[in-house]
C-alpha cells in the first residue's frame, strides 16, 4: 500500500515557504550616522584611556592609603613613620605632576619644587599642605586641652622627634587620630597641578 500524496496537511502543499531575513546589520547607513556613531567612538576611547591613565596616575595614593589603613595608632614605630608617609607622599605628588607637564624645563622645574618641599618645616610645612588640599587644616590652631594634646601642625612637625609618645594618654590619642584624618584627606584630595584646586580630584581605586 503506498500514498500518492505525503503524510500531512494536503492544504499546505501549494504555500511556498518565506524567506528568512538577512541578518541586519548594526552599521549606520547614512553617511551622516556613521559619522556621528565613529565620533561616539573616538569619544568613548577617550574616556577610556583617560580613566585608565588617571588609575596609573593614582598608584601612589592607593599604596600609601594601603599603608595608611595597616598603621596602627597603638604602635610607635607606626605612629613615629606618619610625617615621613606625608612627605614621600608629597614629593611623589610634585613629581608626577611635573612629568606628566611633559617638558625639559618643567623636569628641572619638579627637582627644585622637590628640594624646596624638603626643606619645609614647620609652619610654613602644614601651610604648604593646606594650600594644595582643601579638604585639610594642618596650619589651623586649636585649643589645648592637657599638656599631652596636639595640634595637627605641632603633631605633623615634632611627632619623630618627641622623646616618648604617651600613647596611653587619651588627649594625645585623640590628637593622634585628628592627624591620621588630616594626612588621609590630603593623601586623598591633594592637586598639585592647579593652584586654583579642583574640589572633585581625589583618588580611583
Amino acid at each position: 500500500m503506498s500514498f500518492d500524496k505525503p503524510w500531512g496537511n494536503y492544504l499546505l502543499d501549494a504555500i511556498v515557504e518565506t524567506r528568512a531575513p538577512e541578518s541586519i546589520s548594526f552599521w549606520p547607513q547614512t553617511l551622516a550616522w556613521q559619522l556621528i556613531f565613529i565620533l561616539i567612538v573616538i569619544s568613548a576611547l577617550k574616556k577610556g584611556y583617560r580613566s585608565w591613565k588617571n588609575y596609573q596616575d593614582n598608584a601612589y595614593r592607593r599604596e600609601a592609603l594601603a599603608w595608611l589603613a595597616l598603621c596602627s595608632l597603638s604602635n610607635e614605630g607606626d605612629v613615629r613613620q606618619l610625617p615621613t608617609l606625608l612627605r614621600k607622599t608629597a614629593i611623589l605628588a610634585n613629581d608626577l605632576c611635573r612629568h606628566n607637564e611633559n617638558s625639559t624645563t618643567k623636569s628641572a622645574l619638579a627637582i627644585e619644587q622637590r628640594h624646596e618641599i624638603n626643606k619645609l618645616t614647620g609652619h610654613s610645612w602644614a601651610t604648604w599642605l593646606d594650600k594644595h588640599c582643601l579638604k585639610t587644616q594642618f596650619s589651623q590652631k586649636t585649643v589645648i586641652i592637657s599638656a599631652s594634646s596636639r595640634t595637627n601642625e605641632e603633631l605633623l612637625t615634632q611627632l619623630a622627634y618627641l622623646p616618648k609618645l604617651e600613647l596611653s594618654d587619651e588627649h594625645f590619642i585623640e590628637a593622634l587620630k585628628q592627624l591620621y584624618l588630616q594626612i588621609e584627606l590630603w593623601i586623598k584630595y591633594h592637586n598639585l597641578s592647579d593652584e586654583s584646586q579642583q574640589e572633585n580630584l581625589g583618588v580611583q581605586t
